[in-house]
């Protein structure tokens, strides 16, 4: 759902400061607004104090404290209506690549990826209705 100013807001979270840091310079340069944390916990208090509600959460699955699938959980019980996508390098790790270990409809983009890919994604879920249970 766009936000006043017309563009969606977006969470970015990751560890890795600078994949972060590109991440939301792309996402900021195609007119989102756009919002930032380096880890679960960080991320699920941004989310409750961000002045927009939050449309779509670009989130690490690997980061010290709570992995993404976790965070994910809890951020879709907390926001319904809320869309995420994971991000990891580590695909081949079983957190990553059991789909039974992440919520339904969260999808894994594959790092590293193209930022034109990335985008695509973001637009696709953002103009996509996500299922409220």
């Amino acid at each position: 759902m766009p936000t006043k100013s017309g563009k969606a807001t977006i969470l970015v979270v990751d560890d890795e400061v600078s994949l972060r840091q590109m991440l939301v310079r792309q996402l900021r340069s195609e007119g989102y607004n756009v919002v930032e944390a380096g880890y679960g916990l960080e991320a699920l208090a941004v989310a409750r104090s961000s002045e927009e509600p939050i449309d779509l959460v670009l989130s690490d699955i690997i980061m010290p404290g709570m992995i993404g699938t976790e965070l994910a959980q809890r951020l879709l019980a907390e926001h319904p209506g809320i869309r995420v996508v994971l991000m990891s390098a580590h695909t081949l790790d079983p957190v990553v690549s059991d789909p039974n270990g992440r919520p339904e409809n969260v999808p894994v983009l594959a790092k590293p990826f193209e930022g034109q890919k990335m985008l695509a994604l973001v637009e696709l879920f953002l103009n996509t209705t996500p299922e409220v249970a």
